[in-house]
C-alpha cells in the first residue's frame, strides 16, 4: 500500500462510537458490475464476534462475519456488487454493540478512482445525459427558428392580399 493510499485511509477513517473505534472501507478493484472491498473496524471492548450488515435500497441485507486481525481490529476483504452500501457493524456479546449506519463512501471507499469521473454530474445526471440534454435543447431552438422563418416568410403585405382578392 503506497503512502497516498495510507494517508487516504487515515483521513477517511470514521469514528463510530459505542463499542467501536475507527472504521474504514477501501475499494481494491472494480471490474464491470462488481468490486473488491476491504472493510475494517476497530472494537474497543472485548467481544465474541463482529459482523457487518450491508444494505442497499430494496436489496436483501448482506451479513458478513469479520475476521479478528488482532489488536482489536476486525475486517474482511470481499467481492460485492458495485453499489454504495450502507454498513452497520455489530459486536456480538456486548451491550450497545451496534454502530450507527454509515455508507461505504463515508467510510472512505473511492467508488470512482482518481481521474475517473463520477457518473453523476452536479444535478445527479450523468455527463452523457447532460450532453444529450444540451443537444436536444439546441435542436429544439433550431427547429423553432426554422418554423419562425417559415411562418413569417409566408406573411404577405396588405397590398398583396388585396391584389389576390381581386
Amino acid at each position: 500500500m503506497g503512502l497516498k493510499a495510507v494517508l487516504t485511509v487515515l483521513l477517511a477513517a470514521v469514528q463510530l462510537g459505542g463499542a467501536f473505534g475507527e472504521a474504514s472501507a477501501t475499494v481494491e478493484s472494480i471490474e464491470g458490475t462488481s468490486m473488491i472491498v476491504e472493510l475494517e473496524v476497530e472494537v474497543v471492548v472485548p467481544v465474541q464476534a463482529v459482523v457487518a450488515h450491508l444494505a442497499f435500497e430494496d436489496d436483501d441485507v448482506i451479513t458478513l462475519p469479520l475476521l479478528d486481525r488482532g489488536d482489536g481490529v476486525f475486517g474482511i476483504r470481499t467481492e460485492l456488487a458495485f453499489k454504495n452500501y450502507v454498513v452497520v457493524f455489530e459486536a456480538l456479546g456486548v451491550d450497545e454493540g451496534t454502530a450507527p449506519p454509515v455508507s461505504l463512501i463515508d467510510l472512505g471507499a473511492e467508488l470512482f478512482p482518481a481521474g475517473e469521473a463520477s457518473p453523476d454530474g452536479e444535478e445527479g445526471l450523468s455527463r452523457e445525459t447532460l450532453r444529450l440534454g444540451w443537444l436536444a435543447l439546441a435542436l429544439g431552438a433550431a427547429s423553432l427558428a426554422v418554423l419562425a422563418v417559415w411562418v413569417l416568410g409566408e406573411k404577405r403585405s396588405p397590398e398583396e392580399v388585396e391584389l389576390e382578392e381581386e
